[in-house]
């Protein structure tokens, strides 16, 4: 079938991140250990509940101030915590620009409020997408099948008439069992010649 929309994960694809100077600056803030600290900031249960829209911003901050002694604002916090993303997109504008001619594009994105909106001010890459399916607002996570159906639906199209890239391979399994195209991401020229296996008309576009 022919593909119809395509769908991009943010990290890691189009966006990079380091998450080390962030911890370590928000560590510098904490009276515990960094191993603790780190422990308390990736508590699953804590983290997820985050992801998923099931806590806000302020009460994941509140919590690392309860359980990590963080003795930070909220204000400094998001600044922080957001400070994680690096300036240099992994997928340029103008190979979205190409694509966004001819295929809708939908953003499917484990993420956070605080994250995401810090993206929203800084990157102009937002402009491109028709849809954002966005983990804390649908309230589910990839590789889980929800947030790909909310994806599915959105598009309005079969899953084999998507292509779909990410950078984890559960994610591209899940998409894969689903009977959506996807690629495992790792850098653009790979994604362009990947786009082109399945008959993606990327333009005048050139690598």
């Amino acid at each position: 079938m022919k593909i119809e929309a395509l769908l991009f994960d943010a990290g890691k694809v189009l966006i990079d991140f380091n998450f080390e100077t962030s911890v370590e600056a928000l560590h510098t803030s904490c009276s515990i250990s960094r191993d603790r600290f780190e422990e308390v900031l990736w508590d699953e249960t804590w983290i997820r509940r985050y992801e998923r829209g099931e806590i806000s911003t302020t009460q994941f901050h509140q919590y690392l101030c309860e359980t990590a002694k963080l003795k930070m604002t909220l204000t400094d916090f998001r600044k922080t915590w957001s400070s994680v993303f690096l300036p240099d997109l992994l997928v340029s504008e103008e190979l979205l620009a190409s694509l966004k001619r001819n295929y809708p594009l939908i953003l499917i994105s484990n993420t956070n409020e605080a994250h995401f909106e810090f993206i929203r001010s800084e990157y102009r890459i937002l402009d491109y997408f028709d849809q954002l399916v966005l983990s804390y607002q649908v309230g589910s996570l990839k590789p889980d099948r929800k947030i790909f159906e909310h994806a599915i639906s959105g598009a309005n199209c079969a899953p084999d008439a998507l292509f779909f890239t990410d950078d984890r391979e559960e994610n591209v399994a899940a998409a894969t069992q689903l009977g959506i195209h996807a690629h495992l991401f790792r850098s653009q020229s790979e994604l362009i010649l990947a786009l082109q296996g399945v008959g993606v008309e990327v333009g005048n576009f050139l690598d």
